[in-house]
């Protein structure tokens, strides 16, 4: 009768001692779930209003220029539109390139980047940036190879 009874205390302490991290998984389960189905008075309050947006300040520096675009038919859309990200200086230091090519950049300028100028006047701007900018040199450079 004695072997009974140790046999049948060793398959409980066995079922136990199984039972043991089944219940510390759910124990561990229910605690990281549980702060997350109970709502306190005040993150109520809040939730009703809305979610909660922290929006933390961006600043953002312009180039600062004295110097604007030279005079000349466009000037004026050049000072208006390319001065609100780049200098003049920036743009009038560009290598020489053709009114398409400023056509593709003042597009580029437009399409990926946001820039507010209107449709009808990349034209009149690439024109106008074309005859400040200089002649496109006719050979390519010994220097990169890349001029046209």
């Amino acid at each position: 009768m004695m072997k009974g009874n140790i046999t049948n205390t060793i398959r409980r302490n066995r079922v136990l001692i199984s039972a043991v991290p089944v219940l510390l998984g759910i124990a561990l389960a229910v605690g990281l779930v549980w702060p997350r189905t109970v709502i306190s008075e005040p993150a109520a309050k809040d939730a009703a209003q809305g979610p909660i947006q922290k929006w933390t300040g961006v600043s953002v520096d312009l180039p600062v220029s004295q110097v604007s675009f030279p005079p000349g038919n466009g000037s004026v859309i050049a000072n208006a539109y390319c001065l609100i990200c780049h200098s003049a200086g920036m743009v009038l230091r560009q290598p020489p390139l053709t009114q398409d090519e400023w056509t593709v950049e003042i597009n580029k300028m437009r399409n990926a980047f946001g820039a507010p100028l209107p449709a009808d006047q990349v034209e009149a701007l690439a024109k106008y940036l074309r005859s400040i900018n200089g002649e496109p040199p006719k050979h390519p450079s010994a220097v990169d190879g890349q001029a046209g």
